[in-house]
């Protein structure tokens, strides 16, 4: 048989936008062999589950995954025999949109039926796509579907971003909860988009579809997994009235760059896709119209994202219990999964959505000193190539580090998987606060950042910074400062002319690095406070909870400039727990003494408790703000519904982004 695949231009448009070398453009069809490997056909023989595609009458591409193995059926498996033949005999659900598409007539012209697969081991993160025409196809009223399959597309694919699992098959009884195969439709019920926000593995089904037969390019389909951290794919809305469409978002991360699903994107916009819920058992059938977007366009709608896909819903089959395999393990996730990006609506409501430089001429930000605070945290200050409009204190700058680090792209990293895709961007909280006019009662763009960072044991980017002071102030290597975002401040705006205002009584949680955001909002109070001293008083609690020789990061709080305002008052509740060098830490516990904090400083060897919190006076009429890891702040946050404060007063940081 002749070589069947030769990219088309959606493809080459693709692989020229995001750089694929041409010797790899130029041998990508020796990997797609036309004939099926014996070890392929081994390995199809010995699933257990399929996932598998087909158009409806429409053009609409569905996804199914169909399960081939059964204690209580013997019939079903897989069976591939000689001239790229496969027998399928599988059960699936009678919602399924895959089976109720076989049962409808072809779409092309010559009558053909196309499909496309792509065999997933879960156990083992194997995976082999396949592609061709369906000769032959039944679907009995129990849903058991029979397939012929001639396949003249075989290609091997890496093992990144599969979900580690193991299935094993269960007969459940399915209800059809939603259900819009029939029209067009872009609304999706609650529980449909929480199958969706679950999700750390998605099937992805695109077509292509030529009109120049000269070319040798055929008329195709494709089948791709999808993985990443659950939630990688996000949704929004947009409502007209009663109109509500919905978008799904997924960005691309780093792969073999032949850009197959998404070069077909380019030519033909209909996808499919398939989002399984491998512990309830409940499956999310979508069809829509996809487009990819780069760089800038992506950035506008993903910050951090240069490429990524959004399909416009247009129709979408939600089948609870329609899954017929039940989840017999952990779920074990790609060390290769980034971050899960948010969209750039969603930051804007969280507050931590960056200022754009809105064109702008790039800011630069250039390593001029550091303070050491404690063996493993230390404070770096930057200076900017251009004032920038600082953010209230406990605001936070993007720093952006890939001039300096960026060695190109790498398919695979065993060693440190998470290069793959790191974009060398950081999100820090600004530690210090910007200066104070007391002429004009704001506070002034400023050349001056500063951040303090913990060393983190197998962290990229802190270890750069930690390891690397002396050549990045002796070299003046400027990284990108990206811009800058106040989402978590205990100041509010004020109007024109009046100081902002802070909450008269506040307590401060804090774990670790975590009270970065609280040094800056300190030394904003502090300002404030001096320029105006017969502003109202404000009382703070500050509860602490760090290791070794970290509270060392508390003498930023002590009254090293002369006495503090008398309108301010600060409590400091210190908890130390020692893991490391039990001297450093002593050195730590005794160098802070009671005087520098007006004898309201209490340092204890132990956890923080939930007394520690109900201690404090005047609690339930406190504006509560913390910042710290997520098991600190949960505990925080249960602790404090317990003591019943109310939920509106809690404010909480998050490092999400």
């Amino acid at each position: 048989m002749t070589q069947a695949h030769k990219s088309h231009k959606g493809e080459l448009l693709l692989q020229a936008r995001r750089n694929t070398p041409k010797e790899l453009t130029d041998a990508i069809p020796q990997y797609i062999s036309s004939d099926m490997p014996q070890q392929h056909a081994d390995f199809f023989a010995g699933l257990s589950y399929l996932p598998l595609a087909t158009l409806d009458q429409k053009g609409r591409p569905w996804v199914s995954l169909l399960v081939t193995t059964s204690s209580d059926d013997p019939t079903l498996g897989i069976k591939v025999s000689g001239g790229n033949t496969t027998d399928i005999v599988a059960e699936t659900n009678p919602f399924d949109p895959f089976a109720r598409a076989l049962q409808q007539e072809p779409t092309l012209a010559d009558d053909r039926r196309l499909f496309a697969g792509v065999g997933i081991d879960f156990t083992n993160r194997r995976r082999n796509k396949i592609a061709g025409s369906i000769e032959d196809a039944a679907v009995d009223r129990m849903a058991k579907v029979r397939l012929r399959l001639l396949s003249d597309q075989h290609l091997g694919n890496c093992p990144k971003y599969i979900t580690v699992r193991s299935l094993t098959h269960v007969q459940r009884t399915a209800g059809l909860s939603h259900d819009s195969f029939d029209v067009d439709t872009s609304a999706l019920p609650a529980d449909a988009k929480a199958v969706v926000h679950r999700a750390s593995t998605v099937f992805l089904a695109t077509k292509h579809t030529t009109t120049d037969n000269a070319s040798d390019i055929q008329t195709d389909m494709g089948v791709n997994h999808r993985g990443g951290a659950p939630g990688f794919t996000r949704i929004y809305e947009e409502c007209d009235g009663d109109q509500v469409t919905t978008y799904l978002v997924l960005p691309d991360h780093s792969g073999n760059r032949f850009y197959q699903s998404l070069g077909n994107i380019v030519t033909d916009p209909q996808v499919g896709l398939l989002f399984p819920d491998f512990a309830t058992g409940d499956v999310l059938y979508v069809t829509g119209d996809a487009e990819n977007l780069l760089d800038q366009d992506a950035e506008a709608l993903m910050p951090r994202v240069n490429l990524l896909t959004r399909v416009k819903v247009t129709g979408a089959v939600l089948v609870k219990n329609g899954l017929n395999l039940r989840l017999t393990s952990d779920e074990q996730f790609s060390p290769y999964n980034p971050p899960v990006r948010l969209l750039r609506q969603e930051l804007e409501q969280m507050g931590h959505a960056s200022a754009p430089n809105d064109g702008a001429a790039a800011i630069s930000a250039t390593l001029v000193s550091t303070q050491a605070i404690s063996d493993s945290i230390k404070t770096f200050n930057f200076r900017l190539s251009t004032p920038t409009d600082a953010p209230l204190p406990g605001g936070f700058g993007v720093f952006g580090f890939s001039d300096i680090l960026d060695v190109g792209y790498s398919h695979m990293n065993e060693t440190n998987p998470q290069l793959v895709n790191d974009d060398f961007v950081r999100t820090w909280t600004i530690s210090n606060a910007p200066d104070f006019d007391p002429h004009t009662n704001a506070f002034v763009g400023t050349d001056r950042v500063s951040v303090t960072v913990k060393r983190k044991p197998g962290g990229l980017m802190s270890n750069v910074l930690h390891d690397n002071i002396d050549r990045l102030i002796d070299q003046k290597l400027p990284v990108v400062f990206k811009g800058t975002g106040a989402g978590f401040s205990c100041f509010s705006t004020p109007p024109k002319g009046h100081p902002p205002h802070v909450p008269p009584q506040m307590l401060w949680i804090a774990g670790g690095v975590g009270i970065t955001p609280f040094m800056a909002m300190w030394d904003g109070i502090l300002q404030i406070a001096k320029a105006n001293p017969g502003l109202g008083a404000t009382d703070i609690v500050l509860l602490f909870a760090g290791r070794d020789d970290d509270i060392n990061v508390l003498k930023h709080f002590a009254a090293q400039h002369g006495s503090r305002p008398k309108n301010v008052k600060l409590s400091v509740m210190a908890f130390q727990s020692i893991k490391g060098n039990v001297s450093a830490a002593q050195t730590a516990r005794d160098g802070l003494r009671p005087a520098q904090f007006d004898n309201a400083l209490r340092v204890e060897e132990r956890r923080m408790g939930i007394d520690d919190i109900q201690s404090v006076a005047n609690l339930k009429d406190r504006e509560v703000f913390m910042c710290g890891p997520d098991a600190m702040m949960n505990w925080s946050e249960t602790t404090l519904t317990e003591l019943g404060v109310e939920e509106a007063r809690r404010h909480r940081e998050t490092f999400v982004f």
